[in-house]
């Protein structure tokens, strides 16, 4: 992507980042994004640029984390409701959602674009507990960025600290009672809602 845009690559990553959020917020829409990338180096992009850069955006996703989509697969065959949240332009999240079979476990795909609001903003979580009708103890929510989990948990929703499976894995137990993998096994609950202090039967992942 850099390549295309004309510009250095750590240049583009800063820009990349900075001006992210009005298109994955669903302010603005791709070929706007990326002209406005482009326009802070003073260059200039042809229409067959753009169609390319998304393209290449929207590609860009093609690993998933393995041992996620395995827990989620546990979760989801344990009966468990699953949403997920993602800050995610229109047009990265359609490709998405086209191209990850594993997203069907998932009850609600719940994308920052369709919403016009990111995270951390409170007003995406507030609308996921509406889509969802849950209450706020009722959630457990999974994210890898430190400020988005004190964001969900300034509104009361069970909030974890995703880094590897593993360690995940570890902090939920020692809170939930719900499936989890463990040294290549999984350790069904014994509940299947029940946490040990409160209930939280819909995981909403990152």
């Amino acid at each position: 992507m850099a390549l295309v845009c004309g510009i250095a690559d750590e240049r583009f990553s800063e820009l990349y980042w900075k001006l992210r959020p009005p298109y994955d917020r669903g302010d603005i829409d791709g070929p706007a994004y990326w002209t406005a990338v482009v326009r802070q180096q003073e260059l200039d992009l042809s229409s067959d640029q753009i169609a390319t850069l998304i393209k290449l955006d929207s590609e860009s996703i093609t690993r998933p984390n393995q041992g996620a989509v395995q827990w989620a697969e546990l979760l989801h065959r344990a009966g468990i409701p699953l949403a997920l949240l993602s800050n995610m332009p229109f047009e990265l999240s359609r490709y998405v959602t086209k191209s990850f079979q594993s997203l069907s476990r998932f009850e609600y795909l719940i994308y920052s674009c369709d919403y016009r609001s990111i995270k951390p903003e409170l007003a995406i979580y507030r609308n996921c507990l509406e889509l969802l009708k849950a209450a706020p103890q009722d959630i457990l929510y999974l994210d890898d960025r430190a400020e988005n989990v004190e964001a969900a948990a300034c509104l009361g929703i069970n909030s974890v600290l995703f880094d590897t499976v593993e360690k995940t894995a570890s902090r939920v137990e020692s809170r939930f009672d719900i499936p989890v993998p463990s040294h290549g096994r999984c350790r069904q609950s014994n509940s299947r809602y029940s946490s040990t202090s409160r209930r939280s039967n819909r995981t909403e992942p990152d």
